[in-house]
């Protein structure tokens, strides 16, 4: 079913996001571009599905995103612990929208 297909997209994303973020990164446990890890150069609409996929690892609060330095958003997966925490905390969560226009794409 197109629930089961889209929990399976976001349980693989979710995997890739906690490899990345441990053990791909020259120094572990660095928060990653979130814009590197949603966009996909090669496709548009990819891109868009790979945002819509995020969202939920953000709403279930499996993942965060934060401002860098730089006011750049960027990702990070979130730890059991935190998760517990953030769990009885009015409002712990919140989803925003975000525009991506094809040129702004490209």
């Amino acid at each position: 079913s197109p629930q089961e297909a889209t929990e399976k997209e976001v349980e693989r994303i979710l995997a890739l996001l906690q490899t990345h973020f441990t053990n791909d990164r020259q120094y572990a446990e660095t928060p990653i571009s979130f814009f590197e890890f949603v966009i996909d150069p090669n496709s548009f609409a990819r891109t868009v599905e790979n945002i819509f996929h995020v969202s939920f690892l953000i709403r279930d609060g499996l993942a965060r995103l934060k401002l860098d330095e730089n006011a750049l958003p960027i990702i990070e997966p979130t730890k059991d612990e935190e998760r517990r925490k953030d769990d009885h905390g009015a409002g712990a969560r919140n989803q925003l929208v975000i525009s991506l226009s094809h040129q702004e794409w490209k």
